[in-house]
């Protein structure tokens, strides 16, 4: 189940994966079709509307192309069927291109009750794809869209955060480098006031040094 989730989400956008991709027949549901892979699409990483509606229109065509070859049962069906009135485009008639188209068919074995049940059993075909189709877009969603928007939100909390942070720490650097200013301020001050009363006090006691020598014997 593991190996078929990263093959249908590999549909979509690229899905690392070690090992090689085995090639592995398709088993038969119960009405005798093989079992439908995923729709192939681009990459999510380079989808945009004007490539899905040009590039990509032809990319379904043959997908689709391929899961009725493969689905073909053996002998004349819907299948035959439907290429064949494709081959008669030219006539402009429709009924004609329906019954010529039958009556073309039929002489191999195709009668109208073989031809309306292996239509209906293409457009149970057709239904199953589909969903198979969702549920890949689903699981792409989820792991690109999803949880990208998931993480893109986490980084964005992170960094409104950080700015925060960034604006306290800017803050506290304005009120320290004042303080520092203030401080070297006050220092300086305290320097030069200690020094002038310093140098006051030694020439004061100098002077009394020199009079106690004069005046007292």
């Amino acid at each position: 189940m593991a190996n078929l989730g990263k093959k249908i989400l590999s549909a979509f956008v690229e899905v690392n994966d070690d090992k090689k991709p085995e090639t592995e027949k398709q088993p038969s549901n119960k009405e005798g079709l093989p079992k439908t892979e995923p729709v192939p699409t681009v990459s999510s990483t380079t989808a945009n509307t004007s490539y899905t509606t040009t590039a990509n229109s032809s990319k379904f065509k043959e997908y689709f192309e391929k899961l009725f070859r493969e689905a073909n049962l053996p002998g004349p069906d819907y299948f035959e069927y439907s290429k064949m009135l494709e081959a008669m485009q030219a006539v402009p008639d429709e009924q004609v291109r329906f019954i010529t188209a039958f009556a073309g068919l039929s002489v191999q074995g195709l009668d109208k009750q073989k031809l309306m049940s292996t239509a209906a059993q293409y457009l149970q075909l057709l239904e199953t794809d589909a969903q198979n189709f969702h549920n890949t877009v689903d699981a792409a969603l989820q792991e690109k869209v999803v949880e990208k928007k998931r993480q893109m939100e986490e980084k964005e909390k992170r960094i409104q955060q950080l700015t925060q942070e960034i604006s306290a720490l800017q803050n506290d650097l304005l009120n320290t480098q004042a303080e520092i200013k203030e401080n070297e301020a006050k220092i300086e001050a305290n320097t030069g006031g200690y020094k002038l009363e310093s140098e006051a006090m030694k020439n004061r006691i100098t002077r009394d040094i020199e009079k106690i020598k004069n005046y007292i014997q």
